[in-house]
């Protein structure tokens, strides 16, 4: 379908909520093919699989194969009060490989199981070492306790903390991170249009401290779609497939939380778990992973060693103020130190110095703890003058 008064309604909705580097074209068609009944993005993903598509730069030519000349009138009818919803809530999206949507969450696609598409409110989410802490929705107060304290650790180190948004586990997580430098991504189980969980949404609750202190909620999902089982638990693989390490801090046999770690295992990512009591119904699903070989995680010092940070007992930012000795490796402080006071993304900085991006992670994260670094939504910069 082309050409049309319904379809250039819709294009010019997309054009609104469409972020830098999205096809607002594309986007209406991939929006209005999702609309029909009986069809989902998630179908965009799997018919792109089975013809063989990968993610070298021509995923949306992959996308257009899917939806060209399947959408109409109708289908464009039905698609443009939901973008309209989008713009009305200051909602961008973007699709599979563009350059707002998160590289982890890409990568591997569409054999790994990445959202065709991602709507977020707020700041996009931004590519820094990331963790996720999930657990219980009926957490113990020993479960949010240790949530927000490692939530705390990890966002005041600079680290970037996702979770589900839902009450308990993922609540106390973003709520110690939300003003933190490292910030707070929450990935909804429902659409933008959607005020759920209750009391997060609300005014003036969970939700709006995220986008007041330059956070994200993110979806997959169109506006209006509801928080029903099977989507709340799907996007445990988007929480996964944005972090570097997870957490699982407490849960039950039945936990999502252990979806969140079977997802990032699939990916290749860390799983910690939080040894708790051996009598709580809450400590099955971490005690589950420990025995089959997930490592503890007993504290802060755990979590930001498995994100690159320092071992226990070591003081990184020693070295640097002794002597002036960086952290980093010296073709990345060589990089930095010419772009001064210029930041420079991580992106950049692994294709510049053709480093591997995970090691260039870490190396980034240890930076941040020893105080070396400072970061904004540009990249990083050395904290001082070189020289």
């Amino acid at each position: 379908m082309s050409g049309g008064r319904g379809w250039d309604l819709l294009v010019e909705g997309c054009t609104t909520v469409a972020a830098p580097g999205t096809d607002a074209e594309l986007l209406a068609r991939v929006v209005a093919w999702a609309v029909r009944p009986r069809r989902s993005l998630e179908a965009i993903r799997r018919s792109c699989r089975d013809a063989g598509a990968t993610l070298l730069r021509a995923e949306t030519a992959a996308i257009r194969d899917v939806v060209a000349d399947h959408v109409d009138a109708d289908d464009a009818a039905a698609a443009t009060p939901l973008v309209q919803m989008w713009a009305a809530a200051g909602v961008r999206a973007a699709l599979v490989g563009d350059a707002t949507y998160p590289v982890r969450l890409a990568e591997g696609w569409p054999e790994t199981d990445g959202p065709t598409l991602l709507a977020w409110r707020g700041a996009a989410v931004p590519d820094v070492p990331t963790v996720a802490i999930v657990g219980a929705r009926r957490a113990t107060g020993y479960g949010t306790a240790v949530a927000a304290w490692l939530s705390e650790a990890a966002a005041a180190a600079g680290a970037h903390v996702v979770s589900g948004g839902a009450v308990g586990v993922d609540a106390a997580a973003h709520a110690a991170a939300v003003e933190l430098p490292g910030g707070t991504t929450v990935v909804l189980g429902c659409g933008h249009g959607v005020a759920y969980p209750r009391p997060h949404a609300r005014p003036g609750g969970l939700f709006d401290r995220v986008i007041d202190h330059g956070g994200t909620l993110a979806s997959e999902l169109l506006p209006q779609e509801p928080p029903h089982a099977g989507q709340v638990r799907a996007r445990n693989r988007i929480v996964a497939g944005l972090a570097d390490v997870v957490v699982v801090v407490e849960g039950g046999e039945r936990s999502g939380a252990l979806l969140t770690a079977g997802a990032a295992a699939e990916r290749g990512r860390t799983v910690l778990a939080v040894p708790g009591d051996v009598r709580a119904d809450g400590s099955v699903a971490p005690h589950r992973l420990l025995s089959e070989g997930v490592a503890p995680c007993t504290g802060p010092p755990d979590l930001l060693q498995a994100l690159g940070g320092p071992r226990r007992g070591e003081t990184v930012a020693r070295g640097v103020a002794a002597g002036g000795l960086s952290t980093l490796p010296d073709d990345v402080h060589a990089l930095l130190a010419a772009r001064w006071p210029r930041p420079v993304r991580i992106d950049e900085l692994a294709r510049t110095t053709a480093r591997a991006v995970g090691p260039l992670l870490a190396a980034v994260t240890r930076a941040r703890v020893a105080g070396e670094l400072a970061d904004g939504p540009e990249g990083v910069r050395l904290r001082r003058a070189p020289g």
